[in-house]
């Protein structure tokens, strides 16, 4: 529902420079990661209470009985908006464009009276992190939730670039593949809160961090992080060596 440029976009960003930097001056060590990408929902922030308030106000105003919950919208972070769609209204599939075009457009509106809440540590620790990494987003929503995303957090400084599905079309792990070949990444990490994004980081060659504090209740991943401060922690720890 939501067009955006084909192309993963590329911010100014001087900030991932930095560890570049770094290790032409220390040739003898080698950070584990060059590169740390991040989902958004379940990982940076929590918007689902304003999407939940969107999509219920859509569908009273269509006079359809039907609603979701705050944790249904949880429960579907990470697919994209016609997927999440038709696994929370299956009594509409097929789902009409006139709901489509209601459920977005009272999403958006939910979206930009509330925005979503970014957990606790990520203002403070992301630009920490963007002083020793290059830091990219990679998400399934819409392009107008990540540029909405961008414009509440004044996060886009700070990043090196950011890719959606709304904006190029591709699912996470195309997304995440031509990110590491854009960008010339050699070991990029991706931290997410479900499986799928797990499986996503496995079939771009991408190791996975799980956000444990995140929407997904998963098990096995080598690095797991029970906050974002934590998360922040590893990190910059692993670029001393």
């Amino acid at each position: 529902p939501c067009a955006g440029l084909p192309l993963l976009a590329v911010t100014s960003s001087p900030h991932d420079l930095c560890g570049f930097l770094l290790d032409l001056m220390n040739p003898g060590h080698r950070r584990p990661y060059d590169a740390v990408v991040f989902d958004l929902d379940g990982t940076l922030w929590d918007a689902a209470a304003a999407s939940a308030y969107g999509w219920n106000l859509a569908l009273e105003k269509m006079g359809v009985a039907s609603r979701v919950a705050v944790e249904d919208i949880r429960s579907v972070s990470g697919m994209p908006f016609t997927r999440c769609v038709e696994v929370l209204l299956p009594e509409l599939h097929p789902a009409s464009a006139e709901l489509l075009e209601a459920l977005d457009r009272s999403e958006r509106l939910g979206i930009s009276k509330m925005a979503g809440v970014l957990y606790e540590g990520v203002a403070d620790g992301l630009p920490r992190l963007a002083e020793v990494y290059g830091l990219f987003v990679v998400s399934n929503c819409p392009g107008w939730y990540l540029e909405e995303f961008l414009r509440v957090s004044g996060f886009e400084i700070y990043l090196s670039g950011y890719d959606c599905h709304g904006m190029s079309g591709k699912d996470k792990p195309e997304m995440l593949i031509d990110l590491r070949r854009r960008f010339s990444l050699v070991r990029p990490v991706y931290i997410g809160d479900t499986q799928a994004d797990g499986r996503a980081a496995a079939r771009a060659g991408m190791d996975f961090g799980l956000a444990g504090y995140g929407f997904g209740a998963i098990d096995g991943p080598r690095l797991s992080f029970d906050s974002f401060g934590e998360l922040v922690g590893y990190f910059l720890e692993a670029s001393r060596g």
